[in-house]
């Protein structure tokens, strides 16, 4: 019996012993595997939601754990300690070995499908900055919220966080976003979703751009990054199935022509197209990127060697024509050749490199599994996190021609988008009107304002008119940002100047019942509604304060309430 107990014994310290083991996976393996392969990570989140176990937190201390893997049936999660050097330190654990290692006090805590425990006090909310404003951005699209954020291009400055919001299914694994070659959309190639999708300037889904008929992986599986020739066709780069190991070619409208190239590739990740030769990135082998003509017919290996790790996006820098190169793996950072392949250094202030751009300042924007970073272009060595976040990934440039403002509203009665006057104003007395713009706008959707005369970085008010609504204020005066401001009036009451909102289905909403505009609802107002109401009026009239058409009995209501309210409007 007692040697019984004691098998019993052994058996079930083994059985313990397993489950509580570290993940046989590597650290290292651990982020490569998510980076090859990224619907395991999707699998990841999947299992730790499905658990109830977080995908992602951030600790005010300087912890970073993301999900990445599934082991045993658990989720193994990638602890991050140094968010710019993500391998000091850095390792595989299950949510049980980390847990007791977090203080969840001072932890911002991601469960996924946008169930996020924010315990820092708003420490991670982002800070936007309308300093030293530039007339463009850049765009980097990151995995974990599955969306597009954009930063100054002249000194990475943070703008918007959802210039394009997170969107299902469209967006599951966003690697690259491209501004469309001819107009001002945005193209999203996606590893998981296998297509290049559109989006407009709003941020609002337009459709299939490459395979033109959506999915299709007999064409694309696993694309991870995307340019255009100069003749406006799309070259994608492909990580798995029939076409694994090849850079796929599409027309300026997305249909498929064929193979750019199929030769001399191993796990390609991005695409840096010159005058003269197209080069494409390696993650595998020590051919870490490949050159080709004009027509995809292989050259020669760029750059062959172990000065630099596996690489993700090329960037070529315009004043000296140098190529940069994010080495994700070790040694980690981003590489610097000269435009002949020739290795000239390894910046190493951010390592696990994905995205690059060069700032109008000289220094670089780099991105990697914890944040978006600002490095110096010398010495490589950190200037600053200008974002703590999982899984950045790609940058590009974005140039807006004219100012342009994304602005969201809604209206207290009425259901429709209408037609609005958007006036940007001077911050100080006498709040002189700078410029207006006519646009249709509502029901809290995003509506595109584009001005002329605006300049970034002057602060202005933003008063918006309509037929029948109480003339609105912003609470704040913004400043254009690399030509772009967001400023959403739905979000809380103080977004109006005064407070000078109601909530309607959740969403903060501007008065109706103005009928004659002159800034305030009183029985004047009710008394042209009853008129047009006892005379059956009906139509696109000020007095149809709800929209439909037909003035009635429910637009007096409307009004009546507020004049008995004292509502109007509330200035500066």
């Amino acid at each position: 019996m007692k040697k019984f107990i004691l098998i019993f014994c052994l058996m079930y310290s083994a059985i313990l012993n397993t489950s509580n083991a570290a993940p046989r996976i590597s650290f290292e393996d651990l982020l490569v595997q998510g980076e090859l392969n990224p619907q395991i990570v999707l699998s990841s989140k999947e299992k730790a939601i499905t658990q109830g176990k977080p995908v992602s937190i951030m600790t005010t201390d300087g912890i970073m754990i993301d999900v990445k893997f599934v082991e045993n049936d658990r989720p193994v999660y990638a602890v991050f300690t140094n968010f710019a050097d993500i391998y000091d330190g850095g390792y595989a654990a299950y949510y049980e070995d980390v847990v007791s290692k977090i203080n969840f006090a001072n932890a911002r805590i991601d469960y996924g499908n946008r169930n996020i425990v924010d315990n820092t006090n708003g420490y991670f909310t982002p800070k936007l900055s309308g300093r030293n404003a530039a007339s463009s951005f850049i765009m980097v699209t990151e995995s974990t919220s599955d969306r597009v954020s954009i930063f100054n291009a002249f000194n990475g400055d943070l703008i918007d966080t959802a210039f394009i919001p997170s969107t299902r299914p469209q967006l599951t694994t966003p690697k690259h976003a491209l501004k469309h070659f001819s107009s001002s959309n945005v193209l999203i190639c996606d590893q998981v979703s296998d297509v290049v999708q559109e989006f407009n300037l709003n941020g609002t889904y337009k459709g299939y751009y490459a395979p033109a008929s959506g999915p299709n992986n007999s064409i694309v599986d696993n694309m991870r990054g995307m340019q255009y020739k100069a003749n406006n066709n799309l070259l994608v780069t492909v990580g798995s199935g029939v076409n694994q190991n090849t850079v796929q070619e599409f027309d300026p409208t997305g249909n498929h022509i064929g193979a750019f190239t199929a030769t001399n590739l191993t796990s390609p990740f991005d695409i840096l197209i010159r005058p003269s030769d197209v080069l494409v990135s390696n993650f595998s082998t020590t051919n870490r990127i490949s050159r080709f003509d004009n027509s995809g017919v292989f050259l020669n290996y760029f750059y062959t060697g172990s000065n630099f790790g596996i690489t993700q996006q090329l960037y070529q820098v315009p004043a000296n024509g140098n190529v940069c190169a994010s080495a994700f793996q070790s040694p980690s950072g981003l590489a610097i050749l000269d435009s002949s392949g020739v290795f000239i250094k390894l910046l190493t202030g951010i390592t696990g490199n994905r995205g690059v751009q060069q700032l109008g300042n000289g220094n670089f924007l780099v991105t990697n599994s914890a944040g978006a970073h600002e490095i110096d272009s010398a010495s490589g060595s950190l200037v600053r996190t200008i974002l703590a976040s999982p899984n950045f990934q790609y940058a590009s440039k974005y140039e807006i021609a004219n100012p342009y403002l994304r602005l969201k509203i809604n209206l207290e009665a009425c259901a429709i988008s209408d037609t609005l006057n958007v006036e940007l104003r001077n911050s100080s007395s006498p709040y002189n009107v700078l410029e207006t713009q006519t646009v249709v706008g509502g029901l809290g959707a995003p509506t595109d304002v584009q001005f002329s005369t605006p300049v970034n970085g002057t602060p202005y008010y933003i008063r918006v008119t309509h037929r029948n609504s109480v003339s609105t204020w912003s609470g704040s005066t913004p400043s254009f940002n690399s030509n772009y401001i967001n400023y959403t009036f739905i979000s809380a009451s103080s977004q109006a100047y005064g407070n000078n909102m109601v909530n309607t289905g959740g969403k903060w909403s501007f008065y109706g019942g103005d009928a004659n505009q002159d800034g305030s609802i009183d029985v004047t107002d009710i008394s042209l509604i009853d008129n047009d109401s006892f005379n059956f009026a009906s139509g696109y009239l000020v007095t149809d304060i709800d929209c439909n058409d037909v003035i009635d009995l429910s637009d007096i209501a409307f009004t009546d309430n507020n004049a008995l309210n004292f509502v109007g409007e509330v200035t500066p």
